[in-house]
């Protein structure tokens, strides 16, 4: 038979076990009140917009479409459609919804969402339990078979709702992050989609200029057959064709590298096939520079996300005086009392139950006041953190102001001009070396000019096209006048 003492500490064993049940129940209501806070916080939240607009979360929506959440109403781009047709507003689209950095910075926004349940909520209860180990103290209404208690940590009133702001203002950042990155991540596409046309139209020139090296070749041949003109001529034009063959080497591996860039920003193998880029303009835009600075400055996310991280370390000081004030400690207690003390006692085999109040003591200012210096120093920071990305952008939207007007006038002046100067003087050689008129080096030197200027005049676009890129991503959002 089991002896009355050690039933009664199977008994305060089971009494702390469903002690601490009820208090873990308690606390997976709160968590579940934290959870679904933390929902109606996140439906509340603006999803990673594309990179120059944004747009509203959808929950329960994948990565990849939080990610284009601006283009929901537009079909989904697959493999398939930019292998057919490589638009840069498809291309974009796709990087939208595949690209690994994107994909990183809206799992590192939702990590920071969680670190709002995780540091306005209490930390855990303590559960303790004593056995009874038969050589317990003895008092007058019978010696202790053993016990258990609970306790809970309190933070003084106000902390945790600090702790929870300051980590809601670092998750507001984590979101213009994700802008940054989408933002980011477009302007690479747009620039490597630059440098793919720049490559591609280089070989449509170099194509089209051996074609007619060939024609220049037939005529010193003719002409030589009959002599007219010497072997020389036929010589030259056969070493032009063979430069024109190692120049379209270079040209080829140039084309090569930059479909390398546009897939390593899709996520897709790098020589994974792609549609011949569409062809792009260039264009003086309308806004002036002014403009665009003060713009930059109310869209760009990074200056954003400075403003919330300004905040945070704001809030971070009130919770640093917060130290001055004590945190508190509530708990209970129970002990078992065997029925064996002094007879009559009235209280004899009573068992003992007990409340705990507690709370620190802030005895130690200087740390505390340390603790407030630096969050005082880290607030500052900040600031200077912020002002200074400021000024880089300001710096940066200058930067790329000047090269689009550069570029777009450069490439009006060739388009309108030389372009046209160049193909007449081909013209001319040519029915000037027919007719005996002029020496085949000129004939030949008039091809090499008409080449050059239609490279240089393509690469006044993709020239163009970088430099918007990079104004548009200094802005932060679209640009009114930017033609692709």
């Amino acid at each position: 038979m089991m002896r009355p003492e050690r039933s009664k500490a199977w008994n305060l064993a089971l009494r702390v076990f469903a002690l601490y049940a009820l208090v873990l129940a308690g606390w997976s209501r709160t968590a579940a009140s934290a959870e679904t806070l933390t929902q109606g916080f996140d439906s509340m939240s603006a999803a990673a917009p594309r990179a120059l607009g944004g747009s509203r979360e959808i929950p329960g929506t994948s990565v990849a479409e939080r990610a284009s959440a601006a283009t929901t109403t537009q079909p989904t781009i697959t493999e398939l459609d930019i292998e057919h047709r490589s638009s840069l507003d498809a291309l974009e689209r796709y990087a939208a919804e595949h690209n690994p950095a994107i994909r990183a910075a809206l799992k590192a926004w939702e990590a920071a969402q969680k670190r709002i349940v995780i540091d306005r909520s209490y930390e855990n209860p303590m559960i303790e339990y004593m056995p009874d180990t038969y050589n317990m103290a003895e008092t007058r209404a019978g010696s202790q078979t053993g016990g258990g208690g609970f306790s809970q940590a309190i933070p003084f009133p106000g902390k945790l709702t600090l702790r929870g702001k300051i980590a809601a203002q670092e998750a507001e950042a984590a979101q213009e992050n994700v802008r940054a990155v989408v933002q980011e991540t477009d302007r690479r596409v747009w620039m490597s989609y630059a440098g793919y046309y720049l490559a591609d139209r280089a070989l449509e020139v170099n194509d089209e200029t051996i074609q007619l090296a060939r024609q220049f070749e037939s005529i010193a041949e003719a002409k030589y057959k009959v002599g007219k003109v010497p072997e020389q001529d036929v010589i030259l034009s056969q070493v032009e064709i063979s430069q024109l063959a190692v120049q379209r080497i270079d040209l080829q591996k140039a084309r090569n590298s930059a479909l390398g860039n546009i897939n390593a920003l899709l996520d897709r193998e790098p020589r994974a096939l792609l549609a011949s880029p569409e062809e792009l303009a260039a264009k003086p835009i309308s806004p002036p520079l002014v403009q665009l600075v003060e713009e930059s400055r109310a869209a760009r996310p990074e200056l954003k996300a400075e403003d919330y991280m300004v905040k945070a370390r704001e809030t971070s000081v009130t919770l640093a005086k917060m130290g001055y004030l004590p945190d508190f400690s509530v708990g209970g207690q129970y002990m078992g009392i065997a029925n064996n003390g002094v007879p009559g006692f009235i209280k004899d085999g009573h068992d003992n139950w007990a409340a705990t109040i507690g709370f620190s003591v802030p005895i130690w200012l200087d740390r505390v006041k340390a603790q407030v210096d630096q969050a005082n120093a880290q607030f500052l920071q900040e600031k200077s953190t912020r002002r200074n990305v400021e000024d880089t952008v300001a710096d940066q939207v200058q930067d790329a102001y000047e090269r689009v007007m550069a570029s777009a006038h450069n490439e009006a002046i060739y388009r309108t001009t030389l372009l046209p100067q160049t193909a007449e003087r081909v013209a001319a050689a040519r029915a000037g070396y027919q007719t005996a008129i002029v020496d085949f080096l000129t004939l030949i030197d008039s091809l090499k000019s008409y080449e050059d200027v239609r490279m240089r005049h393509y690469e006044t676009i993709e020239q163009y096209q970088v430099a918007a890129a990079d104004l548009s991503r200094a802005v932060g959002q679209p640009i009114e006048g930017i033609v692709k």
